[in-house]
This record gives structure tokens, sequence and C-alpha cells, in this order.
């Protein structure tokens, strides 16, 4: 088994990867902070000494939401590109691309997957809660 060596595109990935799990730290951030926002209004509102009880989520719904399926389609496919691409354009042991000066552009794997997560990245979204008034 070959242990794979941490090179510049290795390092561009995992980076990407990174900034992919802090803007879903961001935004959980915000969330919450939008839900104390929210609970603050409503016990302002309802003139209550206690603050009023959130809306409960429904169960087993996400805690993100999607800004556009489109895009996520399209960074899924540039993720997949870019593995196959690092695969020397070979998937499940066919050739895909056999012309020797599109080969050359497999050395640019890391620069697909990376866009690809990055894209993914900007499609996630939260949701404000909504005063009952709104």
């Amino acid at each position: 088994m070959e242990i794979m060596k941490i090179t510049t595109e290795v390092i561009v990935v995992i980076a990407s990867m990174v900034f992919f799990y802090l803007r879903m730290a961001i935004l959980r951030g915000k969330k919450k902070r939008y839900e104390r926002e929210f609970a603050l209004k409503r016990r302002k509102v309802n003139g209550r000494s206690k603050g009023a009880a959130l809306p409960a989520a429904q169960p087993g719904s996400p805690p993100f939401g999607v800004n556009s399926w489109f895009f996520v389609a399209v960074g899924v496919l540039i993720m997949i590109a870019g593995m196959i691409m690092y695969n020397n354009m070979t998937i499940f042991g066919i050739q895909i691309i056999t012309d020797p000066e599109l080969l050359t552009y497999t050395k640019f794997w890391y620069i697909a997957i990376s866009l690809g997560v990055i894209i993914l990245a900007f499609c996630m979204k939260i949701d404000k809660p909504r005063m009952d008034e709104d």
C-alpha cells in the first residue's frame, strides 16, 4: 500500500476543505445569534419577563439550507471531473481521453476539486427566524 505524499496540490485541496468547514461553522454561529436575537425580540413584543420559546424545527430537518441546487450539481460535477483528472482520465479502468495533448491538463486536478468544494461552501445558507407578524 502506497502512502499519499503531502504535495502542494494536496495542501490546496486541504485548504479548500478547511475553508468549507470554517464556512459551515460561521453559518452555525450566525444561526445561533439570529435565534438569540429572535428570542429577545419576542420577549420585548409580548411584554413577558421570560423569553418566549423559539419555534422548534421539524424533527429531522437539516441545519443548513441550499441557495441553488443547480450550483450544488455544478460543484459536484466539477469535483468528479477533478477526481477523473487525478486518475489520468480513467474511470473504472476505461481510458476516457487518449489524446496526449489533453492529458497534459490532468496535472491540474487539484484546481477542479478545490473549485467544486468552494462552490459547495457558498451554496449553503441558514434561514433567519421570522416574527409572527412578518
